[in-house]
């Protein structure tokens, strides 16, 4: 079962869950869920650190989208020239103890995983972040997707404010897997093969 706390992007079809019930949607859940957080990352680690049991036994995979990993990856220039408000605005805390947690984290960073789709029938380009995470979350079998998303193990360390101090990648000791790669083209492909067979 996939969840998300925060807005999707079309074609994610996971069931949204507003962050204030996440306790609660999580309690009542019959299996761990893979979760997609987009928001509430407030609530998320608050949630950590008084109910840690709670998460380890209802989260499977915990997939965070956002933050930025300029500086510590290589980034296409041209991505910061098209997308600005993706490279700004001040680190989040609670992101940062959520990146760091060590408690199944897949983070796809907001400066990364910028993969613009063009849509054959509304004959516009829509940028989508969560897609991603919910293609990875949908199959938890990781070998379909190795030729779409190029996902490392990596230690990352975070100051007070959140800010990343230090990535790691390849480490015998990682705290997280973290999306370096998409490769937008084949993504694209498989999304307009899926739409035709459904």
């Amino acid at each position: 079962m996939i969840l998300q706390v925060g807005p999707s992007d079309p074609y994610n079809d996971a069931p949204q869950i507003a962050p204030g019930t996440l306790a609660e949607t999580l309690r009542t859940v019959p299996e761990p869920v893979s979760l997609i957080a987009t928001a509430g990352f407030d609530i998320l680690a608050a949630l950590l650190e008084t109910d840690r049991a709670l998460v380890r036994t209802k989260i499977a995979r915990l997939f965070l989208i956002g933050g930025r990993a300029e500086g510590f990856l290589p980034i296409d220039p041209r991505l910061k020239a098209r997308y600005p408000e993706r490279f700004g605005g001040a680190p989040d805390p609670a992101f940062g103890r959520l990146l760091t947690s060590g408690e199944g984290v897949i983070w796809l960073p907001g400066d990364v995983c910028l993969w613009r789709h063009w849509d054959e029938q509304k004959q516009e380009a829509t940028l989508l972040s969560t897609l991603p995470a919910f293609c990875l979350a949908r199959h938890p079998e990781p070998l379909p997707w190795l030729r779409l998303f190029r996902t490392v193990p990596a230690r990352v360390s975070v100051d007070e404010s959140g800010a990343l101090t230090e990535l790691t990648s390849n480490t015998p000791n990682p705290n997280l897997y973290v999306v370096v790669a998409i490769d937008g083209a084949a993504l694209s492909r498989f999304l307009g093969a899926e739409r035709v067979v459904s």
